[in-house]
């Protein structure tokens, strides 16, 4: 048991929850829990036998069907991702003169509204970048006189990575076609891409000459700022991360995508796993077309 899994302990989170002073009689017996699961199946198997094609037509006709099912698909995903672009989003992605080279060159252009999700992805990124000042010094406060410098350094750590959890819920929920996906869907990415978005986030702020990170109170964690915080074994592989991503020279459009196609991956337990899937192509085509231009 580490500090990771402490957290996904069921026993664990029960003692705490009953702590705090949540009642014993609303803990779902496991019967329940059981039965709820078993009906979850037997909706799933019913669904797949409604949605899937029927056998019995013949080769030519299946295909047909197949097409035309595709096409269906690839409707509604596109309805699901139309957005309006922020009204401030005025400056260009890209400048004209290669715009015009690309054009030349017969690559592929981003749509309309391959150009309104781009602006909202930054608009959203740029917005929960920072928690608020409020929050920041809430947890920047003194240290109680019996903290030790190492339990100071971790407790600031851990404090202003639940605030930049919070933040990426909140960039997610404005991502198109987010909030249209089943909300148990929208619990199990959140919990399954939280540690990878922080990953993008600190790769974002890494600071190459100093070899460390800019966290949300804009102070520097370096590596001994992680030692201190009895975090050494951690730091080694983030920071190796962060130069790859700054060797790669990645901008902020190119964040923004990445941190929606680590959203929109499949994940254990999803429901709607290839609508999942869809809407990840859809991120995933864009910034195809937009590292290409």
């Amino acid at each position: 048991m580490d500090m990771y899994m402490r957290r996904k302990c069921q026993e664990c989170r029960l003692k705490k929850c009953l702590a705090v002073g949540m009642r014993p009689e609303c803990v779902v017996p496991e019967n329940q829990c059981a039965m709820k699961r078993r009906e979850k199946k037997a909706q799933k198997e019913k669904d797949k036998m409604t949605t899937s094609p029927s056998s019995q037509h013949g080769g030519n006709s299946g295909s047909l069907g197949t097409g035309n099912a595709h096409e269906i698909v690839k409707k509604e995903i596109l309805d699901l991702m139309t957005c309006e672009a922020p009204q401030h989003a005025t400056i260009p992605l890209l400048p004209d003169e290669i715009l015009a080279k690309c054009q030349a060159r017969n690559i592929p252009a981003l749509t309309y509204n391959q150009l309104a999700v781009i602006y909202k992805l930054i608009w959203y990124q740029d917005g929960y970048e920072q928690p608020s000042e409020e929050d920041l010094r809430r947890i920047m406060s003194q240290p109680d006189e019996n903290e030790s410098q190492t339990d100071v350094s971790f407790r600031h750590i851990t404090e202003i990575t639940i605030l930049t959890v919070q933040l990426i819920v909140e960039f997610a929920k404005g991502l198109p076609a987010f909030t249209k996906i089943p909300q148990e869907d929208q619990i199990t990415l959140l919990k399954a891409c939280s540690s990878e978005v922080m990953m993008l986030r600190m790769a974002r702020r890494y600071d190459h000459s100093s070899d460390s990170i800019f966290f949300a109170n804009n102070r520097s964690y370096t590596r001994d700022s992680y030692k201190m915080a009895g975090m050494a074994d951690n730091i080694e592989d983030l920071l190796h991360f962060c130069r790859q991503m700054f060797s790669m020279k990645v901008d902020n459009v190119e964040y923004a995508l990445l941190t929606a196609i680590v959203i929109f991956s499949d994940r254990p337990g999803l429901e709607k796993a290839q609508l999942v899937e869809a809407i990840q192509s859809y991120y995933i085509d864009t910034l195809r077309i937009y590292i290409l231009n």
